[in-house]
């Protein structure tokens, strides 16, 4: 079947088994992208205190070993000088990386531990489809991608050195060697926030793209649709089951209206039905809730509890359990029988008021 054939959208079933097999919408631009960015903000934010570092590390160095020598200074002061500070930052830089790596890689695809990716395969080792993948639409994806980020790099450092340089040649005029090296790092500061918020550009619309690739490739058949309805639904016993499940969660959220039933309609042992009617809404009462036996009982219970009328009429009640589902409204043949219960409701709940206006 060709991939022509392939024009429906993957299904969340075949989605699932594709994430179990390791295949996911992933771009490593993304994680690349924000390691560089939050990296260099760490070290940007941390600079004081790797100045203060390094200017011990160099004061030990050019200072004191010169004129002194090793066992007199002691290895442990140039440890604790010299390669503790090394150590610590670059330390931190490689733990703060590999954490966001990370974090960018749990943004695209949540938790997932696939096994099968790491599987050997022989098809792997096949020549033609090796020299099939470096002609493929993605390799050459992958080449403009990398052609268009150096030109990003070239655009970002011309428009950062223009901007930079007046400044720069006005302070070297002056033979200010120390303010020229802060405004090279400001230039080196701007030139790598600005080449890092391209990158992260550049990344979201390789994610796009990948994604769109990815559900491309997932596409399904009309038949591969229709087998996997078959394996979901299962043998007769199975659906069966499934069905009863779902008639139990519907009856579950269907209990609660019954408070807000305008009457129900029993066969006083064994069945009972709620029904309501809103004339602007429905065109003839609709079957709220309905049960037999212990869910009967407990329809009543709560139509009690919150006064709703409870109807004693055996032939009307066996009718609606028999004929309507739960959500459907009453058929034509039940109007006149309903019609009448609900004239008797109606005139039973004026009265009542009546009553109440009186009494007050």
């Amino acid at each position: 079947m060709g991939d022509e054939d392939k024009q429906y959208d993957a299904t969340p079933q075949k989605l699932e088994r594709a994430r179990k097999e390791g295949q996911v919408v992933k771009s490593k631009d993304v994680s690349t992208a924000l390691s560089l960015l939050v990296v260099f903000s760490f070290i940007n934010m941390m600079a004081p205190l790797m100045w203060k570092m390094l200017n011990g590390l160099f004061r030990t160095l050019y200072e004191q070993i010169p004129n002194q020598h090793l066992d007199s200074i002691g290895y442990t002061f140039i440890f604790t000088t010299a390669v503790i500070p090394t150590v610590t930052i670059v330390g931190l830089v490689l733990i703060v990386a590999a954490f966001i790596a990370i974090v960018g890689d749990f943004i695209q695809v949540g938790p997932l531990v696939a096994i099968a990716p790491l599987m050997p395969k022989l098809d792997k080792l096949n020549p033609t489809k090796y020299f099939k993948n470096i002609m493929s639409v993605k390799t050459l994806f992958e080449l403009f991608k990398n052609i268009l980020k150096v030109v990003i790099l070239g655009v970002v450092g011309w428009s950062v050195y223009s901007a930079h340089l007046q400044s720069i040649l006005m302070l070297a005029a002056i033979d200010n060697n120390f303010a020229v090296m802060i405004e090279f790092g400001k230039l080196i500061v701007d030139f790598i926030y600005k080449a890092c918020v391209a990158f992260l550009i550049i990344a979201a619309a390789d994610y796009g793209v990948t994604r769109w690739k990815f559900m491309k490739d997932q596409k399904m058949s009309f038949k591969e649709i229709k087998d996997e309805y078959k394996n979901q639904e299962g043998d007769p016993h199975v659906k069966s089951a499934l069905r009863q499940r779902r008639m139990q969660m519907l009856q579950q959220g269907a209990m609660d209206s019954v408070a807000e039933a305008d009457f129900v309609v029993r066969n006083p042992t064994h069945v009972a039905c709620a029904l309501k009617y809103d004339a602007e809404t429905m065109l003839s009462p609709t079957v709220i809730m309905k049960g037999a036996e212990l869910i009967a009982k407990e329809i009543i219970r709560i139509a009690e509890e919150n006064n709703v009328p409870v109807i004693d009429n055996p032939p009307v009640a066996r009718a609606v359990f028999r004929m309507v589902e739960i959500g459907q409204q009453i058929p034509p043949e039940l109007f006149k029988a309903v019609a009448e219960i609900l004239l008797f409701v109606y005139n039973l709940k004026n009265k009542s008021n009546q009553g109440n206006i009186n009494n007050s």
